[in-house]
């Protein structure tokens, strides 16, 4: 009888101790991280920033030339990302055709990108007029190149 009861109480301690084991190894339950505001979480635009959603393309790749170089313009700073059907929150009251814009900023900044929907925080700079890069998906028009300083990914593909 004794027998028993030691068998009993040790089968117990072992159960007891698996299921404590057990326990511990799993991570307790944490509530989901609070989503600030959507007013709260927009970086203030200073003045003359625009803010603009569309969908970040890669520029066509021209062939290399004699030169050594893809670039036969010569333009040392030529666009290799354009935006396409951009639009800003300022042309929701009056809703035009889409534009596209030429996206200077750091390859870096704009590779991980490419396909996605994002919205682009920037200024415009009309001083430098963009040549025109053949094989452009949308070509846009002279002077709509787009300074980068901002990007936010809004949806990881774009609409067709």
């Amino acid at each position: 009888m004794m027998r028993q009861m030691w068998k009993t109480g040790t089968l117990v301690a072992i159960a007891l101790t698996a299921t404590a084991t057990v326990a511990a190894q799993q991570p307790p339950a944490q509530p989901p991280p609070a989503q600030p505001p959507a007013a709260a979480a927009a970086a203030p635009i200073s003045p003359g920033q625009i803010v603009v959603t569309g969908c970040i393309q890669r520029t066509a790749q021209l062939p290399v030339g004699t030169s050594g170089t893809n670039n036969p313009i010569g333009e040392p700073d030529a666009a290799k990302f354009i935006l396409t059907k951009a639009s800003s929150a300022a042309d929701a009251s009056a809703p035009a055709a889409p534009k596209s814009y030429r996206l200077d900023a750091e390859e870096s900044t704009l590779t991980a990108h490419v396909g996605h929907k994002v919205e682009i925080t920037g200024t415009l700079d009309a001083a430098k007029p963009a040549a025109p890069i053949t094989g452009d998906p949308a070509p846009p028009a002279a002077g709509t190149r787009l300074k980068v300083a901002s990007v936010k990914m809004v949806a990881a593909s774009c609409p067709e």
